[in-house]
Parts: structure tokens; sequence; C-alpha cells
């Protein structure tokens, strides 16, 4: 039995009522929760798109300061980022956990209840999932299916010498937000105005917005040469882009779009706000890339507030990443994002 003693068919049984899917929103399920598959179908002319994140706990999150129902709703936005990234729209979620002791029922209601109100923002459905049994910590494995034009899918590897390289919303806040969240917020506050601060980036961590209008603004107008969202952090997402594109990028530090209560974060730190914007991580922005022909139809949009973005560099064709400082000099960006380190050393053949 997972969790704190509790059945696992009954606890299948109440979430099933608890993501019953709307029957407007259903005429896409043939067969949902309760057989051994989802019977899903698929919308004329367009491809499924599939994603999945495991997160572990004390490695992804930590219940002292992250409730349930907010690890619910980032579990499930996390992975809508990645579709919206490719130009999708999240379809359905597949949840999968495994309890430990520590778990009652209502904690894991409260965590649907959060997945529900992600899938609520943007029309997914929960359809089908698993529990199990954990002997010491929660496991959460989410997979969302979406679908996109087969004409409109973005993707890492078109970007080419000349496009621009731009990134929506601002860097760094959720880096700093798990910082507050990890060293305890009354440590920084200084007020109400910091007060408010503080909130803001603590929320950037616990409750990304996934940028699917955006996502759908650049696909449907077939403006990105290429995307990716930003889970690991700007230096190292943009280095998936160039390796899969086969390209180098300029990138402008003065210009990276940092928000005001990272900016006095940082100075109540003594520290440079770019030391949180550029390795980040969790912000799950969109970085894209943007042809030459297309930049002027870009800048349109961003003044005609449909996509709220900033022009960060150039791709080059050489084959390294580079960085503008504040000095105006131009360095090798050497600068590291996260990457899991794997107890067991893995040989890669």
């Amino acid at each position: 039995m997972p969790g704190n003693g509790f059945g696992e068919f009954d606890l299948i049984r109440r979430l099933e009522r608890l993501t019953a899917a709307p029957f407007a929103s259903s005429r896409h399920i043939l067969l949902g929760i309760g057989d051994d598959a989802a019977v899903l179908k698929q919308t004329r002319g367009h491809l499924w798109l599939a994603t999945t994140d495991l997160l572990a706990e004390h490695i992804h999150f930590d219940l002292t300061y992250t409730s349930y129902d907010k690890l619910g709703y980032k579990a499930a936005a996390v992975n809508f980022s990645d579709i919206a990234a490719m130009g999708g729209m999240p379809r359905f979620i597949l949840v999968a956990m495994a309890l430990s002791r520590h778990q009652t029922p209502r904690d894991v209601e409260n965590l649907y209840r959060g997945i529900q109100s992600a899938c609520q923002d943007v029309g997914a459905i929960v359809v089908g999932g698993d529990t199990s049994a954990s002997k010491k910590d929660l496991f959460l494995a989410v997979t969302v299916l979406g679908e996109a034009p087969s004409r409109n899918i973005l993707r890492r590897s078109g970007a080419r010498p000349g496009d621009h390289v731009y990134v929506t919303g601002s860097l760094g806040d959720a880096r700093a937000g798990l910082e507050i969240l990890r060293e305890g917020p009354k440590r920084f506050d200084e007020g109400n105005r910091s007060a408010k601060g503080l909130s803001y980036l603590t929320r950037r961590h616990l409750s990304p917005h996934p940028r699917l209008k955006e996502a759908q603004c650049l696909a449907q107008n077939r403006i990105a040469s290429a995307a990716i969202d930003l889970s690991d952090g700007l230096a190292g997402d943009l280095r998936h882009i160039c390796e899969e594109s086969g390209v180098g990028a300029l990138i402008d530090t003065r210009r990276i779009p940092i928000s005001s209560a990272l900016a006095r974060y940082a100075e109540q730190r003594r520290r440079n706000a770019l030391e949180y914007a550029l390795p980040g991580g969790e912000d799950y922005e969109l970085l894209f890339t943007v042809p030459v022909s297309k930049v002027t139809r870009m800048e349109a949009l961003i003044r005609g507030q449909r996509v709220q973005a900033t022009n960060i560099g150039i791709i080059t064709k050489a084959n390294r990443l580079m960085a503008i400082g504040r000095d105006g000099v131009s360095r090798p960006l050497r600068v590291k994002s996260y990457e899991h380190r794997l107890y067991s050393p893995a040989r890669l053949t």
C-alpha cells in the first residue's frame, strides 16, 4: 500500500473523481482513467509531442518549503513549458507517483489539485497514471502529450548564422527564489518593498508560468528558427541550441532582462545579478532565434505586446559561445548551468 497505510485502489478512485474530464473537453478521449491505457483521438493534420519529467524529493523539491498543491502545479507546468518550446499545446497528462509513509490521502489530493489547476490554465486533461510505494521519499513522474500542426513545430536545430537571439520575460528570478526558500526569507526582509520582491522571486521558483501564448504566436507566424525553454539556465540552454544547430553565439550581457526584484535582491547580497541570470535554471522562459529577414516582424510583435521578449545577441558561424561584458569586451561564455551528477558513472556507447 502506498502512503500512510491507505489502499491504492481507493486512492485511484478518489483521484479519478478529482480529475474527471469535462464533457466539452473530452471529444479527444475515447477511453480515459479506468482501463489499462487511455485511448486518444488526434486532431487531423497535427503531430503528437511527448515529454516527461521525474521529480525526486530532496533532489528537485523539498516539502519543508513546497506545499503539495504547488508541487503538483509545478510538476505539470514544467512539462507544459517543454511542449510550448516546440510550438505545441498540451492536451493530455499522465501522473505516476511513488508515495512514502509520510503522504496522506489529503496530501495526494492536494497534489492533484495543483496539477488540475495547471491543466485548467491550458485546457489539458489528466487521462491516467500509476501509483506505487516508496520506502523513504516521494517520487513524481509526469508525462504530457501535446500536439502541433506539422508545419509549425519548433526545434533546437534551426538556428543559422546571423539569426538574432531573443528571450522572453526576465532571467535569474527562480534561482534567487530557490536561494531565498533555502535560507529563509526573513533573513532578507528589510521592509514592505523588499518583502514584495522576495515573494515575487519565490513565486517564480514555486509556480513557473509556461510561455504557451508566446510560443503559439511565434509558431503560427513562423518567425522563430529555433527554440528551447530555459530549464537549465541561459548559458546551458543556449549551448544546446548551438550544438544542435552547429553554430555559435555572441550574447550581450548588458541586454539580458533582469527584474527589479532580482536587481534589489542581488544588491542586498552584494552580488552581480548576472550571477543568477546566466546559470539560472527553472525560469522556464523561452529562448529562441529569429532570422534577419523576420526581425522587423518580431519587433512589431513585441511593440504590440503579443510577445514579451528581449533581443540579447546573435548567432555566429564560430562554434563557440561568447559574451560581451559590462566593459564592452567579448569573452568566452564559461558559465555552467545546472547538471545532475549521477552517483554511478555511466559509460555512453
